[in-house]
């Protein structure tokens, strides 16, 4: 479903103030930095850890062999 007009607009602002705030305290913080040392950087949100891959398939039983006809 849509979303309206005026929800879509309210996140392009929310977004907008968002980045605004984020620019503004990496500015300060390059600002505030001691001279000749880098500024440090935010460190990025905390991911999920990928979800382990799936167990492999139990082993097949073997084919059963011919056995010789008498």
């Amino acid at each position: 479903m849509a979303r309206s007009k005026s929800k879509h607009i309210r996140l392009i602002m929310r977004r907008r103030k968002q980045w605004k705030q984020r620019t503004k305290r990496r500015k300060e913080a390059a600002k505030n930095a001691p001279p000749g040392k880098p500024a440090a950087k935010p460190k990025p949100a905390a991911r999920k850890p990928a979800a382990p891959p799936p167990a492999p398939p139990p082993p097949a039983a073997a084919p059963p062999t011919e056995t010789p006809q008498a």
